[in-house]
């Protein structure tokens, strides 16, 4: 699979949000020249590292499902914890969900409907859907 838009189809904003998810990951996990230090994170086998040499990157369904994982991470991770019935013994009905997880939920289900529409193979657990297990 490749980061680049294939022919003149119109994308959907879930491809969009997809190809920038791939585009942040692979920049993120890109090699530093010989010799260098890696300043933009920690090294990344070379098969997921992507085809730079014609300017093509390409991405395959292990680093499909790692991108969409790492956008469900954030989910998780900006979700606070329920309350403690020990020091909350009567929770708020009809609590919301704070207006960032909400962004975050919603970006993370674009990103992996758009790596699904892109041809990745993902791990059941990171599909949207009523009974997901990711979020």
């Amino acid at each position: 699979m490749t980061t680049e838009p294939e022919g003149d189809r119109a994308e959907s904003a879930d491809v969009r949000a997809a190809r920038a998810a791939i585009e942040a990951h692979l920049n993120r996990t890109d090699p530093a020249p010989e010799g260098e230090p890696h300043a933009a994170g920690p090294s990344v086998p070379r098969e997921d590292r992507g085809d730079t040499a014609q300017g093509v990157r390409r991405v395959d369904d292990a680093t499909a499902e790692r991108i969409a994982r790492e956008a469900w991470d954030a989910v998780l991770a900006a979700t606070p914890p329920p309350p403690d019935p020990g020091t909350d013994p009567a929770p708020a009905r009809g609590a919301r969900e704070p207006a960032e997880v909400t962004e975050l939920r919603a970006r993370a289900i674009a990103v992996t409907r758009g790596l699904r529409e892109l041809g990745h193979h993902l791990d059941e657990t990171l599909l949207p859907g009523p009974d997901m297990a990711a979020g």
